[in-house]
């Protein structure tokens, strides 16, 4: 798939079609300034992305990341 202008999630429809979202695309929810990394759709439905601020804060962006996308895996 080719990457795309970063999606505001809250504007999917229907809802079901956030799974289709490729893993790595920018995303955000609302607002255009808080972006975020698209990790995947949990098996329970829990959508999973990596905010940019958070990674960014927590001191190791790529550790965050790396977990967070295990986790949406279900590793």
């Amino acid at each position: 798939m080719k990457y795309q202008k970063p999606i505001n999630i809250w504007n999917v429809v229907p809802a079901s079609r956030i799974k289709d979202i490729q893993a790595g695309q920018w995303v955000y929810a609302g607002d255009k300034a808080d972006k975020g990394i698209f990790l995947g759709v949990k098996p329970s439905g829990v959508i999973v992305c990596a905010w940019y601020r958070n990674a960014k804060n927590s001191g190791d962006f790529k550790g965050y990341v790396k977990s967070l996308r295990q986790y949406a895996l279900g590793v």
